[in-house]
């Protein structure tokens, strides 16, 4: 019994020191039995932090924000390009990128520089990571009398650009999508590095595709019964996590679209 105590006085003192493990516990509860179990529950106790009064909580340390440089003159003062963001524009981030206007008011490429920028505000706060696939259908006016305002359609379509068969079928999808919500334009948004098909950049002269063939970016295609333009914007983030908003150039729909067209004409 001498031996039993003093062995397991030193598993227990082994544990107060910090050794714990399942072992340990085990062979002091086969050498000293419940006295051993009592001792150890008790040291427990006794180890653990006091948990602060309700309202005496220390605040938690707000999550270390990722460094974004300011987005270029060239980036301010582009048109509507192509940018990112998993979750896009909610109605309250949308009416303020458009200002006074509706969102059913809007030309269609100032309805897609209203989605574009809470896109650009997450790619600047979380990097390459968020930039999205995504399709924004711009709402038809409401009925006369209706008090209900038309909400913003919003689609992920990353599946689409795995292959021409995939491509095709969100197409099918989409053109039903516009015609069922009476849509005046759809935007699409495009992370570059998401798209397997169709590589719309390669084997492109400097004047069509002025981008090293490794650039990142976003694409963003704007669509509606009259009009179809498209953009690519370079969008960088350093190893330090630097994210950065680069040129903006318009490109030929005829030779850069991505998605076919969603409207008939």
């Amino acid at each position: 019994p001498a031996r039993s105590e003093e062995a397991a006085e030193l598993l227990l003192g082994a544990i107060e020191r910090g050794m714990e493990d399942r072992e340990l516990v085990r062979l002091g509860v086969t050498v000293g039995g419940k006295a051993f179990a009592a001792r150890l529950d008790a040291f427990r106790k006794a180890a653990a932090p006091v948990a602060p009064e309700e309202g005496d909580k220390p605040a938690a340390p707000p999550p270390p924000a990722k460094k974004a440089a300011p987005p270029s003159a060239a980036a301010k003062e582009a048109p509507p390009t192509a940018a990112a963001a998993a979750k896009g524009p909610t109605e309250q981030s949308l009416s303020e990128g458009l200002g006074e206007q509706l969102p059913w008011e809007a030309p269609p490429e100032d309805f897609a520089a209203g989605c574009l920028q809470p896109i650009l505000k997450r790619f600047l706060a979380e990097g390459l990571v968020s930039l999205p696939a995504v399709v924004y259908l711009q709402p038809a006016p409401p009925p006369k009398g209706s008090r209900e305002e038309p909400s913003l359609g919003q689609i992920s379509i990353k599946p689409a650009f795995a292959s021409p068969s995939t491509l095709a079928q969100c197409a099918d999808f989409l053109q039903g999508k516009a015609a069922e919500a009476r849509a005046r334009s759809a935007v699409i948004f495009v992370r570059k590095a998401l798209i397997e098909y169709p590589c719309v950049w390669k084997e492109k002269r400097k004047q069509e595709w002025p981008f090293d063939a490794k650039a990142d970016g976003l694409f963003m295609q704007c669509e509606s019964h009259n009009d179809r333009v498209v953009y690519f914007t370079q969008l960088t983030e350093s190893k330090g996590g630097v994210c950065s908003v680069g040129e903006t150039v318009q490109l030929d729909p005829a030779t850069f679209a991505l998605m076919p067209r969603l409207f008939a004409t």
